[in-house]
């Protein structure tokens, strides 16, 4: 049996020295640990550079590596916003045991079903919420495809 890369990201934010707040991705594994004075445990990424060193990312960030990459070779996580070559967006969710790319309506297909299909990132619902509404704007300016919006919403607020 092949082995398997198991691996996580989560979004880390700081702010840098001249008050801004910047956020970056960690990748690694995925521990809930707590320390002195934290309030309970909290989700860490670990990354081994030199030894093991754990970054505290916010736990409704994290996304577990699907084994697949896209068509440039970049690897896709769980809340990652895809298109498949035949134009169409769907967000990649673990459902039922397995990895999915949920088109909205409850329209759901296995991420290894569309794997050979030229998938390309187009962004994560973290950073670009705004990719879930796709327009059709090349064949036609008045038509928008909408990719059940609410449902979406309804799960960041229940998230947060």
């Amino acid at each position: 049996m092949a082995e398997r890369e198991i691996k996580y990201r989560g979004l880390k934010t700081f702010q840098i020295f001249s008050g801004e707040m910047k956020s970056v991705w960690i990748y690694g594994f995925y521990l809930k640990r707590g320390t002195y004075g934290d309030p309970g445990p909290q989700a860490h990424i670990f990354v081994y550079e030199n030894g093991y060193e754990g970054y505290r990312v916010d736990a409704k960030t994290i996304g577990q590596f699907t084994g697949l990459v896209d068509s440039t070779g970049k690897e896709i996580y769980e809340d990652d916003i895809i298109s498949p070559a035949d134009g169409r967006v769907g967000i990649v969710e673990f459902h039922n045991g397995g990895f999915v790319v949920n088109y909205g309506d409850e329209i759901r297909q296995a991420l290894y079903d569309v794997q050979d299909w030229q998938l390309t990132i187009l962004g994560n619902r973290f950073e670009n919420p705004e990719l879930l509404i796709s327009t059709t704007a090349k064949k036609n300016e008045n038509v928008a495809q909408e990719i059940e919006v609410q449902s979406f919403e309804t799960k960041f607020l229940a998230e947060e």
